[in-house]
């Protein structure tokens, strides 16, 4: 039976909302078809397995004597256990599902180690993924794309607060700019305030994005997978509701509520499932992501890309886990399909240069 790897956890903020989304994954991955193998990455970038990790119970007190410490190695879809510093070899890979929020998990580095593995992956390959995480070049892209965003400041230091107060108008929100989960992000409504927020949202990362915080506006999240027919799947909008004007994490992933199908117009909801359906086609994603809106006054300004979203949004798909189960199977299949087509890529050329190259000839080149 094909093995198939799901990798959650990771130095990440979120890391914690990834390892119920990796649980969930493991454990909705069709057992008749393939094997699932559970790939815990620690706070600390350490690779563990084991079945324990099947449990979400278990993660309140995690023992790890029950676990192996696991690696890959380059150029090569074999799982390795490290035990005494030799490697063992476990099993090799047919698919990898990335399940790791934020972080490497998310902005493409870690889709690119899996491709230098030679490993398919039925998660959103390396640019898409590094394009969805930076906020600002996302914004840069969807501009080629002709897809509205808000206007923006991006700040390195506390002193770019001028610069937003020369381009933007109070009340401003501070974003981290390689963060999702609304974590790291305040609002300002004066500079005292603004210079706080840029210090603290710098605690996350090097750099961050300033936006006019809208004060009438509606939140509105669309998914979209590609199926093994080669068809984009779009979901239904949904609209999170929040208790405050932000959307917090607790919102998003503790005891937030949500109306689905969105309670707005028609049109407004087809043009985001357009647009999303758009943005998956264009820059060229695999597996699930998810897409979040903003609605003022009557025009849809795109927020943010979910390269990895949170239960890989199946509840926007479909009502039961069973449903979870056949789309994993449908992303799977298409992952190895596609992995299998581009195995027969031509990659190598015989050039000749090397021959008889001395030290002076390679200062030539």
């Amino acid at each position: 039976m094909k093995t198939v790897v799901v990798f959650f956890g990771g130095k990440s903020v979120e890391h914690d909302v990834s390892v119920i989304t990796g649980v969930m994954t493991l454990n909705s991955i069709d057992k008749e078809k393939y094997s699932p193998v559970p790939i815990y990455v620690d706070k600390k970038g350490e690779w563990y397995t084991g079945d324990i990790l099947k449990d979400p119970d278990e993660y309140n007190n995690l023992n790890y004597k029950k676990l192996s410490r696991v690696t890959l190695v380059g150029g090569s879809n074999v799982l390795y256990r490290i035990k005494n510093n030799r490697l063992k070899p476990i099993d090799s890979v047919a698919v990898a599902i990335n399940c790791m929020h934020g972080g490497s998990g998310e902005d493409g580095s870690f889709a690119g180690l899996l491709k230098s593995c030679g490993i398919p992956l039925a998660s959103p390959p390396i640019l898409p993924s590094a394009v969805s995480m930076d906020k600002r070049f996302t914004k840069t892209v969807m501009s080629g794309l002709k897809v509205k965003t808000l206007p923006f400041v991006f700040a390195k230091k506390e002193s770019d607060a001028e610069t937003a107060e020369k381009n933007l108008q109070y009340p401003m929100i501070v974003k981290p700019n390689l963060l999702g989960s609304s974590i790291g992000v305040m609002r300002a409504k004066d500079k005292g305030q603004l210079v706080a927020a840029i210090r603290y949202a710098l605690r996350f990362g090097s750099g961050a994005i300033i936006e006019p915080c809208l004060e009438d506006f509606i939140e509105i999240n669309c998914a979209a997978y590609l199926s093994g027919n080669k068809e984009i799947t779009v979901s239904e909008c949904e609209r999170p509701v929040g208790r405050d004007k932000i959307l917090t994490f607790g919102d998003k992933y503790e005891d937030g509520k949500r109306v689905f199908p969105a309670d707005i117009d028609k049109k407004l909801s087809d043009k985001i499932k357009q647009t999303t359906e758009k943005i998956y086609r264009e820059l060229d994603f695999r597996g699930v992501i998810r897409i979040d809106y903003f609605i003022s006054g009557g025009v849809v300004y795109l927020n943010e890309i979910n390269a990895v979203p949170g239960s890989l949004s199946y509840y926007l798909f479909s009502k039961t886990l069973k449903g979870f189960t056949v789309m994993l199977s449908d992303i799977i299949a298409l992952a190895e399909k596609e992995f299998a087509v581009s195995s027969t890529f031509k990659t190598d050329y015989k050039s000749g240069i090397l021959s008889g190259v001395g030290s002076k000839g390679a200062k030539r080149l």
